[in-house]
């Protein structure tokens, strides 16, 4: 049961892990990050319909705070 708890909160679950350093996550401690890519539109319009524009991240609460999401 112990390696499959949050190292945020050290209750619940852990369904995710930190995509930044890598610990896990519950559902209530993960935070998601959206990230859009300028490279895939043209005048605010997506030019390509396989690939996405938004690319998500899920993060904890700490590296939301520390870290720079800059492509």
């Amino acid at each position: 049961m112990g390696e499959n708890v949050c190292g945020v909160c050290q209750k619940k679950e852990a369904e995710w892990k930190c995509s930044v350093c890598g610990v896990a996550l519950c559902s209530e401690c993960v935070r998601e990050v959206q990230m859009e890519n300028p490279g895939q539109k043209v005048l605010g319009v997506q030019t390509s319909p396989l690939k996405s524009a938004v690319r998500k991240q899920k993060v904890c609460e700490k590296c939301l705070k520390e870290v720079d999401f800059i492509d």
